[in-house]
């Protein structure tokens, strides 16, 4: 007992580095790309916006955190912990397929990066912004990859986690400083059209969620999954989910304005922002630029940077899935974990072969980021309803950590998220609702074994499940309302 009282725990230092480092991931070598290309120099006020609302969920949540920072997994319990059990489980099914979901997405960046340094390479396995079955190949390779480094235990890697972090950091505020040292054309923020929204303000909304922003950001909520280790929590949690956000937004706003800069401003006059055609789009600019061993740092940078944080989602959606299992929540065989690694190699396995099959659906890396964005939406609705609850039922509870106008801003909160998920497409929508149906559904047969209890079950928790299904009809009508305006416009 000794011996683990006086272990050391993980400073702030390193709670800040662990969200950073899940953070910067794959969406810091294609958002600046696609958000321009999608609503031009207006995309700067797309990433201010994805802070905000990033920013407002890590406060709502830090104030439940600190009250409950002794709650194991506590991002995936918050509804357990607010309502009951089974509608906590729905928030648990989004969590972790958020994680899932973000592994292959992060070997598809990888894939996509790399492919264009050798030509005839990247002409096999990317066609018409697609992977080949040759490209499938190789980002499932990748997959098997980040399995192996968590199938025999990940302590080199938490080792290593701030050095990995650190490069994150530096390799792109390294190359936005470059790109502006090197290529600055202010004309370009009012070139095309003479303004910074050239397609309209209200794509700085859209592109939140379309241009993997909110993606971006996502990652702070890794923290909370090691909220008890954390050394002095009630202090440690507010300060690193809000530090690691602001640290990155930094980041991202200086990347977006370099690269928006760094373009050749005649081409912009003339063909507009829309016509951007980058498959590996800061190296690709750095090429442009003459700057070839940028260039060669950032292709060996979009080995790294994706690939550390799917191997941390990769461990960490494996332990997810045995502590479902442990209780009782998912089929008891994935409790077994391995005596040496402390890690259920099933559950890693099971894992990627949900990978393999997502990749054959969604073949390149903007359709899978906004699958994942759906998941991610959905987990972080919890945060908004989990708060307005507890300060309703627990409002005599102590707390170290007060949000300011919290019932306001959660309700807000809410309804922005539910305004993303309406962004995010039919499809990705329609997925998420049938996957959160089959998973809930074998957690009835494996937690309550009866019809009866199956039907309280979805009796209790039917509400998130009439969320989802509402969201996904008022998106399928937006996309119809859209479909049919670019008709009427097209006679």
């Amino acid at each position: 007992m000794h011996s683990m009282t006086g272990l050391k725990k993980p400073s702030l230092f390193s709670a800040i580095a662990l969200g950073v480092g899940s953070i910067i991931g794959s969406g810091w070598l294609f958002a600046s790309y696609n958000a321009a290309k999608f609503a031009g120099p207006i995309a700067i006020l797309a990433w201010i916006f994805g802070a905000i609302i990033a920013l407002l969920i890590a406060l709502l949540l830090a104030e439940v955190a600190t009250m409950f920072h002794k709650e194991k997994s506590l991002f995936s319990r918050l509804l357990a912990i607010s309502h009951n059990r089974d509608y906590g489980f729905i928030i648990a099914i989004s969590n972790w397929c958020s994680m899932v979901v973000a592994i292959p997405a992060e070997a598809e960046a990888t894939m996509q990066y790399l492919a264009e340094v050798i030509p005839d390479f990247h002409n096999k396995i990317f066609i018409n912004n697609e992977f080949s079955a040759i490209g499938l190949v190789f980002v499932c390779f990748t997959i098997i990859v980040y399995g192996i480094l968590n199938y025999w235990g990940v302590m080199l890697l938490t080792k290593a986690n701030n050095a990995i972090t650190i490069i994150k950091l530096i390799v792109p505020a390294a190359t936005a400083i470059i790109f502006l040292i090197t290529a600055w054309h202010p004309i370009n923020f009012t070139a095309f059209h003479n303004t910074i929204a050239p397609y309209g303000y209200d794509k700085a909304f859209t592109a939140v969620v379309s241009c993997g922003i909110f993606y971006s950001f996502y990652g702070f909520s890794m923290i909370t999954i090691f909220v008890r280790e954390l050394d002095n929590p009630t202090r440690n949690i507010p300060l690193a989910l809000t530090s690691s956000v602001i640290i990155c937004l930094l980041i991202y706003i200086l990347l977006q304005i370099s690269f928006i800069g760094a373009m050749d401003t005649n081409a912009i006059v003339t063909n507009g922002w829309h016509t951007l055609n980058f498959t590996s789009p800061l190296a690709q600019l750095a090429i442009v630029l003459n700057i070839n061993w940028l260039s060669i740092i950032l292709y060996a940078d979009a080995a790294v940077s994706p690939s550390g944080t799917a191997i941390i989602y990769t461990g960490s959606s494996a332990r997810m899935l045995t502590g479902l299992a442990h209780d009782g929540q998912m089929p008891k065989i994935f409790k077994r974990e391995h005596p040496k690694h402390n890690i259920s190699r099933l559950s890693i396995i099971i894992n990627l072969t949900l990978c393999f099959t997502l990749v054959v659906f969604f073949k390149n890396w903007e359709k899978i980021m906004l699958v994942v964005s759906v998941f991610q939406l959905i987990s972080c609705v919890a945060v908004p309803v989990c708060f307005s609850k507890l300060r309703k039922t627990n409002s005599t509870q102590e707390r170290t950590f007060i949000m300011p106008f919290g019932p306001v801003l959660s309700f807000f909160t809410y309804l922005i998220i539910s305004y993303l998920l309406l962004q995010a497409g039919n499809k990705a929508l329609t997925l998420a609702l049938v996957c959160h149906l089959i998973f809930f559904t074998v957690y009835c047969s494996v937690y309550y074994r009866n019809l009866k209890s199956t039907f309280y079950a979805f009796a209790s928790s039917w509400t998130m499940f009439a969320y989802m299904a509402i969201i996904t009809l008022f998106s399928f009508l937006h996309e119809m309302q859209i479909f049919s305006e670019t008709a009427f416009i097209s006679i």
